[in-house]
């Protein structure tokens, strides 16, 4: 078993549903056509209103496709956030599933299309298309990487597109660090994480961002005008890779959501000195902690779910970093790192905090 093989296919699936994400986004009658309110067992508790796009099911149906094919043992262990049922605005409810024949997902997507086959065409080309990535550039280890697992005892955890309130509005905000958005098309990630069942452990991240670069007066096909940012981390036992450069951040940052708590706030601003700014999707800020260019993401709120942070804690665990219970660390005084071990379990009660230095976190808990 080779870890390498494992994250060349999930980098490819990644940007297939990148492309995907672009082709649906671009398309603005389609775009129109394909948003649906989440039912409330489903929906986040920290929105009024919780939507997913059709972009949404056919990217996570498509992942569990890829990947169940090519590693079959890996098939009843890929899970995600949403539920393949999508109801149109004409009330037309399918399930979307992605199969080796086409015509199947043709026939799902004519029912939710109203028959329109270029749309249908437009989506399905990108569902089957081959994906070449320059694995070069990615700066993948040229060393086979053994895993001591089987394939049975992985689990994946996917989440399709995080920040969809964000993929659906498409406005653009940025923080006062030119680097780190506060809302709009770049908190948009596609998330793929991978971690041990008997364990729990995160040991394998991709995350995607479909809508890192704006393209200069070109427009990449039904695609869009917008290119990918992927990032990755592998950590198995003591061997850690990635393709994250270390980066010096302007000033001491840390990275909260809008909606956090004014006793965090003030704890973090005037008791640790931290440059405060807010930004939107988990896996966008917890990102921002692997690439260094913020020192300090928490969360207090039992807000986020296991499709959020597997990929992003394995990317900063591959950095020496981690994600960590932030209830259990503050109160308990136990650094307790988030788990995926009970599969009952998909939400992260207690909040979050991560650190890329976990030497920082104790100058945290010592405060």
């Amino acid at each position: 078993m080779s870890a390498i093989n494992l994250l060349q296919e999930l980098l490819k699936a990644s940007e297939k549903a990148a492309n995907i994400a672009r082709v649906c986004r671009q398309n603005q009658r389609l775009f129109s056509l394909l948003i649906q309110e989440k039912e409330k067992d489903e929906s986040n508790l920290r929105f009024d209103h919780d939507f997913k796009t059709l972009a949404d099911c056919l990217i996570q149906e498509m992942i569990k496709h890829d990947i169940g094919k090519r590693f079959p043992e890996l098939r009843d262990n890929i899970r995600g956030e949403e539920n393949a049922k999508f109801t149109n605005t004409a009330g037309d409810t399918v399930m979307v599933t992605v199969t080796d024949d086409p015509t199947n997902t043709v026939e799902v997507l004519e029912k939710l299309l109203h028959g329109d086959k270029d749309a249908v065409t437009a989506l399905v080309d990108e569902v089957y298309r081959d994906i070449e990535l320059d694995m070069e550039s990615l700066e993948l280890p040229t060393d086979a990487i053994p895993l001591d697992n089987d394939w049975s005892e992985l689990g994946v955890w996917i989440d399709p597109i995080d920040g969809t309130a964000e993929y659906i509005k498409g406005e653009e905000k940025l923080t006062k660090f030119p680097n780190i958005a506060a809302a709009g098309l770049k908190c948009c990630t596609v998330l793929i994480g991978v971690y041990e069942t008997c364990h729990g452990t995160p040991i394998l991240g991709v995350i995607n961002q479909p809508f890192a670069e704006q393209l200069d007066d070109q427009d990449d096909g039904n695609r869009g005008k917008y290119s990918s940012k992927i990032y990755w981390g592998l950590s198995v036992g003591d061997l850690k890779f990635n393709n994250i450069a270390p980066h010096e951040p302007d000033a001491r940052i840390a990275i909260l959501s809008p909606s956090e708590q004014s006793k965090y706030i003030d704890f973090i601003r005037n008791q640790l000195k931290y440059d405060v700014i807010y930004s939107s999707g988990a896996g966008y800020k917890i990102l921002k902690i692997a690439t260094g260019e913020a020192e300090l993401f928490l969360l207090s709120k039992g807000t986020t779910y296991k499709w959020d942070t597997c990929a992003p804690q394995a990317i900063l665990r591959s950095m020496n970093g981690d994600l960590f219970n932030l209830q259990d660390t503050l109160i308990n005084k136990s650094v307790k790192k988030i788990s995926y071990q009970d599969r009952k379990v998909t939400r992260n009660m207690g909040g979050l905090i991560a650190y890329q230095n976990i030497d920082k976190l104790r100058e945290f808990l010592k405060l």
